[in-house]
C-alpha cells in the first residue's frame, strides 16, 4: 500500500512540476477541464466492460484493474486538477476567493464525498451492488462528469479572451 501511495505522489510531482508546466503554455484550461473526465471514463469503460481492453480472462475486476484505474484518479486529483482549482479562482477579489474556496471546499468536496461514501457502503453491505454494479456505476458518473465539465469548460475563456479583458480592466483604472 505504502509503495503504491509512493507511485501516485512520484507520479503527481512529475505531472504537476514537469509535464503541466510544459503543456500549459500551449493547452487551453478549458481542455484540461475537459480532458479529465475524459480520461476517467476510459478508465472506468475498462474496469466496466473489461473486454474492451482486449483481456482474454473471464470479464472479472481484477485488483491491477482497478489500482490502474485508482492510480490515474489519485495522479490527476493531486496535480491537474489542484491546478485547474486554484486557476479558477485567481480573478475573483479576496473575499470571494476565500469565501468561494471555503464553501466549496466544504460542501462540495468533503460532503460530496461523505454522502457517496455512506451511500455505496449502505448498497454494498444490504448487498444491492457488488463491484461490477459499482463499475457501472463509476462509468455513469464519470459520463456525468464528463458531461458537466464539457459545458462548463466551454464558459471558461481562452487565454486570448483573458488577457483582453485584463488590459480592458487595465486601462480603466
Amino acid at each position: 500500500m505504502g509503495k503504491f501511495f509512493a507511485s501516485v505522489n512520484i507520479l503527481s510531482c512529475v505531472l504537476q512540476f514537469g509535464i503541466l508546466p510544459a503543456t500549459s503554455s500551449f493547452t487551453e484550461p478549458s481542455m484540461l477541464w475537459k480532458g479529465m473526465p475524459m480520461v476517467m471514463l476510459v478508465m472506468t469503460c475498462l474496469l466496466a466492460f473489461p473486454k474492451l481492453s482486449g483481456g482474454s480472462g473471464n470479464g472479472d475486476l481484477t485488483l491491477n484493474m482497478v489500482a490502474s484505474a485508482f492510480l490515474v484518479m489519485k495522479t490527476m486529483e493531486f496535480s491537474v486538477r489542484r491546478m485547474l482549482d486554484e486557476m479558477v479562482y485567481v480573478p475573483l477579489d479576496y473575499e470571494s476567493r476565500f469565501l468561494g474556496k471555503e464553501v466549496i471546499g466544504v460542501l462540495g468536496y468533503r460532503f460530496g464525498k461523505s454522502a457517496a461514501s455512506l451511500a455505496l457502503s449502505a448498497m454494498s453491505s444490504f448487498g444491492a451492488v457488488g463491484p461490477r454494479e459499482l463499475s457501472y456505476f463509476t462509468t455513469g458518473a464519470a459520463g456525468l462528469w464528463l458531461g458537466t465539465a464539457w459545458r462548463l469548460g466551454n464558459l471558461v475563456p481562452t487565454r486570448a479572451q483573458a488577457e483582453e479583458a485584463y488590459k480592458k480592466m487595465k486601462n480603466e483604472r
